[in-house]
């Protein structure tokens, strides 16, 4: 073997064998590094990933549950509701949460972001997030929390003093989810705009522009809705606005999709597959945003309104968890 190579293949054993041996940190440490490479963005995006990932996998499903157990609900026509809403989300998440939560929501989630030094409020807040998690799972373990999943018509009844230790532990964990997502949200959305012109720049306006521009999108509509119901301020010419700009971002990306597809079909390959994986649930959170929009405009009642609004916020958690299931097995 040629001398000059004894290093680096030395180094490429060295790195594997650590590897193997568990030490999650160094790995770690590596990917950050390889990162800052492309770019300190990127290096930023993945040590926020784990978290975001744990948001969307696991608090989403809790947040579901935890709302059925403090007020359950019997739908009208219970086996054609759960036949319609079983595949809302792409990865089984309430089905498999305790499988789920093992597996990405440890409290580890915060490692990437300590080796950055990215934002050390945000571990802290990372931190607290799992520890709520890990003290509130013994309860619901002991119920079927996760009932939507199971078809489930009810909780069996649970006796008062759990429900008395269980209620201000869920409460905690709420407030620490809260807390925590207002912060991931605000900055994994500024990331995605920074990511949105690195990738105009390298690449133009191709597909995984008009994708990430699409969810982007998505997610300012939602955002203009919550931050409108919580204020008050949601007007029916404003929520009319942000449903054009959401179905014509999702216009332009089918247009570019079936106009380039033929041209450039090996480096789309996977971007294609992921704009037809979220035309489904694209659709529903158009669907529900219109329907919103419809029954505000005639002067439905408040019950109607709620629900329509609960239909538009589940809409975007299921758009967001097929697209990010898809996009964290391409990307």
């Amino acid at each position: 073997m040629n001398p000059k190579w004894l290093f680096p293949v030395a180094t490429l054993v060295m790195l594997i064998l650590m590897g193997l041996a568990g030490s999650s940190t160094f790995v770690a440490r590596i990917d950050l590094w390889l990162d800052r490479h492309d770019a300190p963005l990127t290096a930023q995006a993945n040590a926020l990933s784990p978290v975001i990932d744990c948001i969307n996998r696991v608090d989403v499903h809790w947040r579901i549950a935890y709302a059925l157990y403090k007020s359950p609900k019997q739908p009208a026509e219970p086996v054609r509701d759960w036949i319609a809403n079983q595949h809302d989300f792409d990865d089984n998440g309430a089905r498999d949460a305790p499988a789920i939560q093992r597996d990405i929501c440890s409290p580890k989630i915060s490692e990437k972001l300590k080796l950055l030094d990215y934002d050390p409020t945000l571990a802290l807040k990372a931190d607290a997030y799992a520890q709520a998690l890990q003290q509130v799972t013994p309860f619901t373990q002991q119920i079927t929390f996760y009932r939507q999943a199971r078809f489930s018509t009810a909780i069996s009844e649970v006796q008062p003093a759990f429900a008395d230790q269980f209620r201000p532990r869920a409460e905690d964990y709420l407030t620490a989810s809260t807390v925590l997502r207002q912060q991931v949200e605000a900055l994994d959305l500024e990331q995605r705009r920074e990511q949105l012109k690195l990738i105009e720049a390298r690449l133009g306006k191709d597909i995984h522009w008009y994708l990430l521009a699409y969810m982007i999108q998505a997610r300012d509509t939602l955002n203009l809705v919550t931050e409108g119901v919580n204020n008050r301020s949601l007007t029916p010419q404003a929520l009319a606005k942000a449903i054009a700009e959401l179905q014509l971002a999702w216009d332009y990306l089918q247009q570019f999709g079936q106009r380039h597809m033929q041209e450039t079909q090996n480096r789309n390959e996977a971007p294609s597959y992921l704009w037809s994986h979220i035309a489904r649930p694209t659709q529903k959170y158009l669907d529900a945003l219109n329907a919103l929009h419809k029954d505000w405009k005639n002067k439905a009642e408040p019950q109607r309104l709620s629900d329509d609004f609960y239909a538009v916020t589940r809409g975007y958690d299921s758009l967001i968890s097929h697209y990010n299931r898809l996009a964290r097995a391409e990307y």
